[in-house]
């Protein structure tokens, strides 16, 4: 792959504009400066509001090699604007209440048509159940010893039977880098056989999908424009595995942004 310029550190990011990835919820416009920095956290500037925030050091990660299309600092895991400050964001989940939560809140169960008679019945399907439970237990560990003694014993061999597949018809992939633009992979792999922009237009940062189902692989670009795109790396079709990753010189590469996509 090709060279790409020397690495950007968190320092040098004093008087130049850059994007978080991925941005910080709650707040609309994903553009920052530095304005302080201690051993601790970073004060960053919001460059539409003015809104000035703290984000601790530990949660800050890679900075690309360039701010073309656009000067993007990774964030160890996604964050969050509330209270006045960040913190680190938690998606929640509603949990369906059960049979015993409705009884301790008060709520009636539904009688039983059958009174104590289906009762019986329950408790021998219930116990049918755990028969079968077991045998299907039992089947499959014996399935898995007849696989691991056919392999040879060998551990590596038997995990192998388990790993997704992600073949591929070839690897020119491998031969793009970041300063690849749309047409410069055209150049080199032909053109796509679909496309596909799966970040809205108004976004700040674009992503763009060339599939090449053919070859089991789709190539991801990004920019700051729909026009700036650029590779940042390769995904196996159908799995979505990482192919290849644009590597960063800070020792970091677009591995997480590749896992973290939009949907599409």
């Amino acid at each position: 792959m090709a060279s790409v310029p020397g690495p950007v550190s968190v320092e040098g990011l004093k008087g130049r504009s850059f994007s978080f990835y991925p941005a910080i919820r709650n707040i609309e416009h994903n553009e920052w400066t530095l304005d302080e920095e201690n051993w601790s956290e970073l004060q960053v500037a919001n460059r539409k509001s003015g809104l000035q925030i703290w984000i601790p050091r530990n949660y800050v990660g890679s900075v690309s090699s360039s701010d073309s299309p656009v000067l993007i600092v990774g964030l160890n895991r996604e964050l969050e604007f509330k209270a006045g400050r960040v913190w680190p964001y938690r998606r929640t989940v509603i949990e369906m209440p059960g049979p015993r939560q409705r009884a301790a809140a008060g709520e009636d169960e539904p009688p039983s048509p059958h009174g104590r008679a289906a009762g019986r019945l329950d408790a021998a399907e219930s116990k049918v159940g755990r028969f079968l439970a077991g045998s299907v237990l039992v089947g499959l560990i014996a399935c898995l010893f007849v696989v691991l003694f056919a392999s040879g014993g060998n551990p590596f061999s038997f995990r192998g039977l388990f790993r997704p597949a992600a073949q591929t018809a070839d690897q020119r992939y491998l031969a793009l880098s970041t300063a690849d633009t749309y047409h410069d992979v055209v150049l080199k792999l032909g053109s796509p056989d679909a496309e596909q922009w799966i970040s809205p237009e108004a976004a700040e940062i674009q992503f763009r999908l060339l599939r090449y189902p053919a070859r089991s692989y789709t190539v991801v670009m990004m920019g700051a424009s729909r026009s700036e795109s650029r590779y940042i790396g390769a995904l196996h079709e159908p799995s979505r595995q990482v192919l290849d990753s644009a590597k960063l010189p800070s020792g970091g590469s677009t591995t997480a942004m590749l896992k973290n996509l939009p949907q599409y």
